[in-house]
């Protein structure tokens, strides 16, 4: 069953203004409940008013605090009460992001975020702690709550559990296919996907790097972008982690087809010409959809979105099949604009460059040169392509013929963004005016409409009042958000002051703009009391080793309460000779990641072979979504930052719960209040990343066949067994496969392991020790530390003594 966001049915000339590339625009069609929805950033008010002005149906912002995107301008009280004002005003919804994970002594001002939320009737919230979760339908159940893509949503299952939650919509992980995508849009849910923009090159909400290196947690709206960085492969020097932008702008028609009711546009942190650019050419894609008229974009409308902003051109993202060395682009991490021309000839300050594309005065330039980009602003004449244009150069610049040219910015594409004006509203008027009557207008956009009165009408002692006069006065709309789209006049010898019309007019238009807002918004929410936090009835936490290995296996048997066997292989054949390997009563660790026919496989396994498993580590939240008939606790998948979330989980029927690695040592105190069944890391080699893309296959250049790709499996030389990536300082990480029946996904993981086992074990808290890289001795040594035989191991503290942002 489909899904669509319900949306306003009026018609509206929004986004209908010529585009900058010379395309004409046709107007929206009429809005119905089956149409998709073009959802556009607005990190600050220029960027709501450009996502207004170009189209959107809905903008997703956030507030000033719990947002996964800190470094946006986002919107203090009143900024975000008069942001939905407007917004709905123009009949386009308000997404609020509240999707951080939340420290305990957070939660209060959440839930006070939360009522504010409410209260304003925001159309929805989206989340991704468990805690918000929880206290959002608890103590506001009519505010309707998505699903965060940080939440790491990516199957059928998933979905379901997040609609067996009461939330409304599942913003999809963006490394699902397209079939994934259908299978999860019959799930009679809404489902949203990005179509366009920046991509995590690691699986949403899971991702530690920033956090474990600079201390700044992306899962807290503060990533510091180490993908975007260099690293060393097999000895080549290169952007191994930085993806390609996404542009689905051409695959609407598929996605519409698979039943995704929203299409997201990626950029809270862009200008807002980029949002105008994008929401504007997505508006025109999706009207031409609905009229049954949809092209593909031509070269100009998508050399525009190209100029605008894109990373290594466009991909067409992971639900349209990208892969690999079509998913990354080593060679770039920033904006690669748009080439224009060659160097022809340079000499002193001056270089003529021999133009492909015309050059407008103010685009900004960049050179590559040999010894690095060199980026300006050009001052000088109009230049049409084919022609020759004369650059003024910097003294720092050195460039010769032959260098490319590439536009960064184009002037004329700003200026036509700036320009785009949110069109008024078209309304009716309708004036009464007879002697001995109230003087009356009535005011109508087509769904609303509101009458005001004023003073009786006098009779006319000269000259009476024509239609001509009223409207004169009447059509006087440019300081208000309408326009006059029909007036009707009924008077006979009345006398009416100008000054009585106008503020009948002023009157009309205040009232008007209430009754449209009121029309649009949701219904007031509800208030429920906070319940009292309450664990349920669970047995103490248990110390837990989790290996990869037999031989790892051999090492911890007996170290811990319980045996987890993390697989490298989830393919049927590797998990039936893989288990008899293990001791009887080995837990299984699920992956975090897996597509719905996977996750069917791994639960008919874990039901076949419920005598020799002693249960299952869950990998992911949306795992919760099956019944899975054996004992099951909350991996370091579903990390748990507070309290609400670990008793979220228990009611979920989890006997235990992980948490997060990003906690200090004194925030675990507060966690840890009561004592309830919550495992704590103690060491490991934290999963800094988990990667759809391979880099080895990434530096072979492939872009297909990563389903069947064999090398790890025939030992290639050519393989990601036994590599590594390597920093700018030095600092190596290795790389882990782990395979599943759709494909192998790749675990970054940390230069050294976390080593707290101490630590932990003086604060009596339940120990986890992850096993990953460690060989038959290295591992015998973790197990004499945790036995007290060995006083330390080379590694780090992590968060233990240094808060995460």
């Amino acid at each position: 069953m489909k899904v669509r966001p319900t949306q306003s049915r009026e018609r509206e000339s929004r986004g209908s203004k010529t585009l900058w590339w010379g395309q004409g625009a046709k107007p929206p069609c009429e809005r119905t409940v089956n149409r998709m929805e073009n959802l556009a950033p607005a990190g600050n008010w220029d960027a709501l008013r450009s996502a207004v002005a170009a189209g959107a149906d809905a903008v997703y912002l956030g507030y000033a605090a719990y947002s996964a995107r800190a470094g946006a301008g986002n919107f203090d009280e009143q900024q975000l009460r008069d942001a939905v004002r407007f917004a709905h005003l123009h009949h386009v919804h308000v997404h609020v992001t509240v999707n951080t994970l939340i420290k305990d002594g957070e939660m209060a001002g959440v839930v006070d975020v939360l009522r504010l939320l409410s209260e304003i009737r925001v159309d929805a919230v989206l989340v991704q702690d468990l805690g918000v979760l929880r206290m959002a339908r608890r103590c506001f159940p009519d505010l309707p709550i998505h699903a965060s893509t940080q939440m790491a949503i990516h199957n059928a299952t998933g979905v379901r559990f997040c609609r067996n939650q009461g939330m409304t919509r599942v913003v999809l992980a963006r490394e699902c296919s397209a079939a994934e995508i259908a299978l999860a849009a019959k799930e009679d849910i809404e489902i949203e996907v990005f179509g366009h923009g920046a991509q995590c090159v690691a699986v949403s909400g899971e991702c530690l790097f920033s956090s474990v290196v600079g201390g700044r947690s992306g899962n807290r709206g503060r990533c510091a972008q180490p993908c975007r960085l260099l690293y060393t492969y097999r000895g080549k020097t290169a952007a191994w982690l930085s993806p390609r932008d996404v542009c689905m702008r051409d695959d609407l028609p598929e996605l519409n087809k698979a039943g995704v009711a929203s299409i997201k546009l990626e950029g809270r942190l862009k200008r807002p010409e980029y949002v105008a650019t994008i929401a504007n050419s997505y508006r025109n894609a999706i009207d031409a959809m609905d009229n049954g008229h949809f092209r593909k974009a031509d070269e100009a409308e998508m050399t525009g979105l190209r100029q605008i902003f894109s990373r290594g051109g466009f991909m067409r993202g992971y639900a349209m099949g990208a892969e690999d060395a079509g998913v990354i682009d080593p060679a770039r991490v920033s904006h690669g604009g748009v080439k224009i021309g060659r160097v022809e000839f340079a000499a002193g300050n001056m270089a003529r460059v021999r133009l492909e594309r015309s050059l407008d005065d103010g685009d900004g330039l960049q050179i590559r040169t040999a010894q690095g980009d060199a980026e300006l602003i050009y001052a000088g004449h109009d230049t049409e392509a084919g022609q020759i244009a004369v650059v003024r150069l910097r003294p720092d610049i050195r460039t010769k013929a032959g260098d490319e040219v590439y536009r960064l910015t184009s002037e004329r594409q700003l200026q036509w963004a700036r320009s785009l004006a949110i069109p008024a509203i078209p309304a009716d008027m309708a004036l009464i005016a007879y002697p001995g009557k109230p003087l009356a207008l009535t005011m109508t956009d087509g769904e609303s409409s509101v009458t005001v009165t004023g003073d009786t009408v006098a009779p006319a002692q000269s000259r009476a009042m024509s239609e001509e006069d009223a409207r004169r006065s009447l059509g006087k709309l440019s300081d208000t958000p309408f326009s006059l789209r029909a007036l009707t006049v009924q008077t006979a010898g009345a006398f009416v002051p100008v000054s009585a019309l106008n503020q009948l007019r002023r009157e009309a238009c205040q009232q008007l703009a209430e009754a449209r807002i009121a029309a649009f918004t949701r219904k007031a929410g509800r208030e429920e009391p906070a319940d009292d936090l309450i664990y349920p009835d669970t047995p103490d936490a248990p110390s837990m080793a989790i290996v990869r290995t037999r031989e790892q296996a051999d090492a911890m048997q007996g170290a811990a309460d319980l045996l987890v066997w993390y697989p490298e292989d989830f393919r049927a054949d590797a998990l039936e000779s893989g288990l008899w390997d293990m001791p009887d009563g080995v837990w299984l660790q699920l992956p975090t990641v897996c597509e719905e026919k996977t996750l069917d496989l791994l639960y008919a396994f874990v039901q076949r072979n419920a005598g020799k498993l002693g249960g299952i580590v869950l990998g992911s939240v949306g795992q919760l979504g099956r019944t899975w008939n054996v004992p099951m606790g909350a991996g370091s998948g579903i990390p748990v930052m507070n309290r609400r979330a670990a008793q979220f989980l228990l009611e979920q029927g989890c006997r235990f719960v992980t948490a997060s690695s990003e906690l200090s040592g004194a925030e675990l105190r507060t966690l840890m209040q009561n004592h309830p069944p919550v495992l704590v890391p103690a060491y490991g080699r934290e999963q800094l990343m988990l990667l759809h893309h391979c880099p080895a296959r990434t530096y072979l250049g492939l872009t297909k066949g990563h389903a069947a790709c064999r090398m790890c499996d025939q030992h290639s030389p050519d393989a990601l067994a036994g590599q590594t990536l390597t920093d700018r300082r030095g600092t190596v990480y290795p790389l882990l496969r782990q395979r599943l029946p759709e494909g192998c996904l790749v675990r970054l993981m940390n230069a050294l392991p976390t080593n707290n086992i101490r630590r932990v074990r003086q604060a009596g808290y339940a120990p986890m020790m992850v096993l990953t890289t460690e060989n038959a001795q290295e591992a015998a040594d973790v197990r004499a530390v945790m036995d007290g035989e060995m006083r330390e191991l080379e590694g780090t503290s992590n968060h233990w003594n240094r808060p995460v942002e």
